[in-house]
């Protein structure tokens, strides 16, 4: 048996064709451009709200000094953030000086807000470093989580996998964050980074063993040496993010890099606050 094709008929088929790509590419590289532009905004508009925090009438003070007793001015002042955004929570400094605001979260619609959205309001696929919703924003759990998202290069948290990438070398360059809250400064000292079920770290431990335990297990699981030491007793802030290669590929679903927090200054300590 033989068919026929009719050649104006499949000449049209294919014009149909061709157009129907050009437009799902059309549409396509428009939604790239808008993510693009959406990203950029949130980024842009992070670094404004950053900017209302930073200390401009005085020199802050830089300092690695266990509670101060002299007059200390930090780089920012959160209550000044928080007067103008209530629901900012704090500012984290990146170690290339890079800063990011964080937002307090009371539950999961709140953190899902996040997600896309930054202090300000403004819709963005960056969203903003937030605080999980279950801890004390006081930080008196042993164990806080900030969430944010990986997004390509520096942006956000998008280079926490680089400690996992690159390994030691990329430790040995970015080994300590600054966190800026309302209650203090306090110094954030990298000691592990690896990819697991973000769901199942414990806030509170039942003993300083059982916490100890666990965070030398995790140094363990690096692919760098950290020259952090722990004990018992000390508080740890886990920076949370999607893993490159996603959960599909390696079975968890999310990127983990632990600090040690050593306080450099906090205000109940001293009343000469300056801020």
């Amino acid at each position: 048996m033989s068919y026929k094709v009719d050649r104006e008929k499949s000449h049209t088929f294919n014009n149909i064709l061709i157009t129907t790509g050009l437009i799902i590419a059309i549409i396509g590289g428009g939604a790239t451009m808008i993510n693009i532009f959406s990203k950029n905004a949130g980024l842009e508009a992070n670094q404004n709200i950053v900017s209302v925090a930073t200390v401009k009438d005085k020199e802050a003070t830089q300092t690695n000094e266990i509670n101060i007793t002299e007059e200390y001015t930090p780089k920012y002042d959160i209550a000044t953030l928080r007067a103008e955004y209530p629901n900012a929570w704090g500012i984290l400094e990146k170690p290339n000086g890079t800063a990011l605001p964080i937002a307090t979260t009371n539950s999961r619609e709140e953190e899902n807000y996040y997600l896309k959205h930054t202090l300000d309001g403004t819709e963005s696929t960056s969203g903003t470093i937030f605080i999980d919703h279950q801890n004390d924003k006081n930080m008196e759990n042993q164990v806080t989580r900030l969430w944010g998202h990986n997004l390509l290069g520096e942006n956000m948290f998008g280079d926490l996998t680089e400690y996992q990438n690159q390994g030691q070398s990329f430790y040995d360059q970015n080994k300590t964050y600054t966190l800026y809250t309302e209650n203090g400064v306090y110094k954030l000292d990298v000691f592990a980074a690896l990819e697991e079920d973000g769901t199942t770290q414990q806030f509170d431990y039942n003993t300083g063993e059982e916490f100890l335990q666990d965070m030398s297990n995790n140094k363990n699981f690096s692919n760098f040496t950290s020259d952090v030491s722990l004990s018992p007793n000390d508080q740890v802030v886990i920076l949370e993010c999607c893993p490159d290669r996603g959960s599909a590929f390696s079975g968890n679903n999310r990127f983990s890099v632990y600090t040690k927090v050593t306080p450099v200054y906090e205000y109940n300590l001293n009343s000469s606050k300056t801020l």
